[in-house]
């Protein structure tokens, strides 16, 4: 998804640092990064703080709860949903977890991007395994989607996506980006 948004938004190729694949621009006359953890999910809070230390100085942490957005898949959001929330707890997903531990809070925005329960099958298994060609073809189709909701997000806010976006399976491809 990230990958995708930064195609479309003709960001610069990526660089590396503390661990995190990065790209930054100027969107609307405001700095964008768009960041990926190269750790293992359950341990990318550290990573991440170390980045928005080096590039906004040692409080950066403090004030990002305005500026983050962080997206990650939901095992309890029906299948190709999306779900847009300015804070909460972790929810049981390690990756949030690590994220709230490291910069001290659970005040960011979240996308969740669903991936429903299978029954019968363990958490840790079922995101795991690997995809169909049909499975992997709709999460990728799910990504352009929530990939399409970014402009939205950076230029009116999580309220205003959360409005725009929650509750129903959409396809963002009829949605416009203001």
């Amino acid at each position: 998804m990230v990958e995708r948004f930064a195609a479309d938004e003709q960001f610069p190729p990526p660089r590396r640092k503390f661990s995190v694949k990065y790209t930054e621009k100027k969107l609307d006359g405001e700095p964008v990064f768009l960041l990926e953890p190269e750790t293992y999910m359950n341990r990318n809070g550290p990573a991440v703080r170390e980045l928005l230390a080096y590039f906004g100085g040692p409080r950066a942490t403090e004030s990002i709860a305005e500026t983050l957005l962080v997206v990650h898949d939901d095992l309890d959001l029906p299948e190709g949903r999306l779900r847009f929330r300015s804070d909460g707890s972790s929810g049981g997903h390690r990756g949030v977890q690590s994220l709230i531990e490291a910069l001290g809070s659970g005040s960011f925005a979240r996308l969740k991007v669903g991936i429903g329960r299978r029954a019968g099958s363990e958490a840790a298994d079922y995101v795991l395994e690997r995809l169909s060609r049909e499975e992997e073809a709709q999460f990728l189709e799910l990504c352009v989607e929530a990939a399409r909701t970014l402009p939205v997000w950076i230029r009116q806010g999580v309220t205003a996506c959360a409005n725009r976006f929650n509750g129903v399976k959409r396809d963002a491809r009829n949605e416009e980006a203001e």
